[in-house]
């Protein structure tokens, strides 16, 4: 029924969609939370919810407490009944989820980007992921709702191409239409977004839904991005500038950015200046145990950092430190001018050691000024998984999401 929901439809199915919609949103629910909601008379409410049970697509949750009397039906989805597939592509691996309709993970394969990785070599890798992930688990290929891909590089969405694709490391990228190439091996629906916004979207859908209607996700990775929730809707338009708020000046007499400018914080805080940052210290003496990874210090790679993050490197715990303290003046800036709720911190080095805290910490010093903001920084849930799961995500969103007139 779910794939009905899409297109021209009766008044009946657009009701069905949205009673879906405020399950999925607000379950477990009762249906007087509903006829409030919708302005349905509880009879006609009680029918359409009663049809979306029949089809599977809702049940009982049995959790309702009884005031004295019978037990109300508390609704929630059946999160059993379809299934997705979240991608994540960026330079450094390439991300496969099988996804419940309650955004859960069931199962997740990895491709390290390498430089046999070529733009069809990867699609090819999701292709059998997708194959493999549903024989495994023994679900019919009907029951796939589409596959979602979040691409954390610039996107042409007209043409379903990587725009500026010079740090993968294998090529065969530039014209790839991601959308048409996996469309036709998949025969499914295929939705492609930048995936900063993903990721904001799957942690309003996940965690705050109920809770906010105004939150930012900031990301920390090869590039500095953010996604924005506002006032319940994921903010997005035709200009392609999520990585805007890496060029973000915080030293007017800084370091030169790739862009032209000096002192943005993508020169600071982003892994390429990090890397760039280590080098130049080892080229002026310092010491690290990255020396004895490669012969040459230009040979070290993001994998080697933060693989020497993770054994408490002292010069890149240091390199990373300073990146972090100058992500928290870009973030309290990105905080002044929004004025977000919550904010949410992902990519790659947040779960790495000291970032997520300096930069933490950093921000809210900043912010001791406006000491009533009540504004939260938050470390993502599922940092290495959440653009996989926005973008799944966005493929149920399609499907269900119906609003209120």
């Amino acid at each position: 029924m779910l794939k009905q929901f899409v297109g021209l439809s009766s008044p009946k199915t657009k009701s069905l969609k949205l009673l879906y919609s405020l399950v999925r949103k607000l379950g477990p629910v009762r249906i007087n939370t509903l006829t409030e909601l919708t302005g349905y008379k509880h009879v006609t409410c009680a029918r359409l919810l009663d049809e979306l049970v029949q089809e599977g697509l809702i049940y009982d949750s049995g959790i309702g407490e009884s005031s004295g009397g019978r037990k109300p039906l508390m609704y929630v989805i059946n999160p059993d009944k379809y299934c997705l597939i979240g991608v994540e592509i960026t330079s450094l691996y390439t991300t496969v989820l099988l996804l419940d309709l309650k955004i859960n993970i069931i199962d997740v394969e990895k491709l390290k980007m390498e430089s046999h990785c070529t733009g069809e070599y990867t699609l090819n890798f999701v292709t059998r992921c997708v194959n493999e992930l549903l024989d495994k688990h023994n679900i019919p290929k009907d029951k796939l709702l589409g596959i979602g891909v979040g691409v954390i590089d610039s996107i042409d969405k007209e043409s379903g191409a990587i725009i500026n694709s010079h740090l993968f490391p294998a090529g065969g990228w530039d014209h790839l239409n991601i959308v048409d190439y996996l469309q036709q091996q998949n025969a499914t629906h295929v939705f492609l977004d930048n995936g900063t916004n993903l990721a904001a979207l799957a942690e309003y859908r996940n965690n705050y839904w109920n809770k906010t209607d105004n939150l930012i996700f900031v990301s920390s990775d090869m590039g500095i991005r953010c996604g924005t929730i506002l006032q319940g809707r994921l903010v997005s338009n035709k200009n392609e500038m999520a990585d805007a708020f890496g060029h973000v000046i915080v030293d007017v007499h800084g370091r030169l950015c790739s862009c032209g400018s000096y002192g943005c914080l993508q020169a600071y805080s982003s892994l390429p200046a990090i890397r760039n940052e280590v080098v130049h210290r080892l080229k002026r003496g310092n010491f690290s145990s990255l020396q004895e990874k490669v012969n040459d210090v230009e040979d070290i790679d993001f994998h080697h950092i933060l693989n020497a993050l993770e054994q408490e490197d002292p010069l890149c715990l240091e390199v990373v430190k300073d990146a972090a303290y100058y992500f928290g003046i870009g973030l309290s800036n990105l905080i002044f001018l929004m004025r977000p709720d919550i904010v949410i911190c992902g990519g790659t080095l947040v779960p790495k050691p000291l970032f997520y805290e300096v930069a933490y910490e950093t921000a809210l010093n900043r912010l001791m000024h406006y000491p009533n903001s009540n504004v939260q920084i938050i470390k993502s849930t599922t940092a290495y998984n959440i653009v996989a799961q926005g973008a799944g995500c966005m493929v149920l969103d399609y499907f269900t999401e119906e609003l209120l007139t």
